[in-house]
């Protein structure tokens, strides 16, 4: 099993998220600088193909990216607060197929970089009945996702998805 992390805008791929990711699976996590590198999802679908990609994991801008890529790979995918309703930047992303098996989503209540009624809103307008979609709100998660939280639904992610 090979898992892809995309960090957040501004962002990184933190050590003590890959590891715990590690527990399940390798993990490939690029640094990328979002604001100079608009063609991400290519760079990352280019990845998936290398490196024979199984489920995704991604948080924030990550997780915009993550969504449209499980969905073009046809692949599992755990999303923390996705910034798929609302973004401060614009990537070139070109999806053909909608296929992504399972998708987790964990939105924190709290979060005031993406919003989630933006979120939920985007979600609701683009579900697919191909997807079996978990949405969970966390009524004290904020945008940052503290270790805790993020290895309870990573151990949540691989035991359903």
């Amino acid at each position: 099993m090979n898992t892809l992390y995309i960090h957040g805008l501004d962002s990184s791929p933190k050590v003590e998220k890959t590891t715990i990711i590690n527990t399940y699976s390798s993990v490939e996590a690029l640094h990328l600088d979002y604001r100079k590198q608009p063609d991400s999802f290519e760079i990352l679908s280019k990845l998936i193909i290398d490196k024979k990609i199984s489920h995704i994991i991604g948080s924030s801008l990550g997780g915009y990216l993550g969504f449209w890529l499980a969905e073009e790979f046809g692949l599992p995918c755990l999303l923390f607060n996705p910034a798929i309703g609302l973004r401060s930047i614009e990537l070139n992303i070109d999806v053909d197929n909608r296929t992504c098996p399972y998708r987790l989503i964990v939105i924190g209540e709290k979060d005031d970089v993406v919003i989630p009624k933006s979120t939920l809103s985007f979600l609701k307008k683009h579900k697919s009945t191909l997807c079996k979609q978990r949405i969970i709100t966390c009524n004290d998660l904020a945008h940052q996702i503290d270790l805790d939280t993020f290895k309870e639904f990573v151990d949540c992610f691989y035991s359903t998805g």
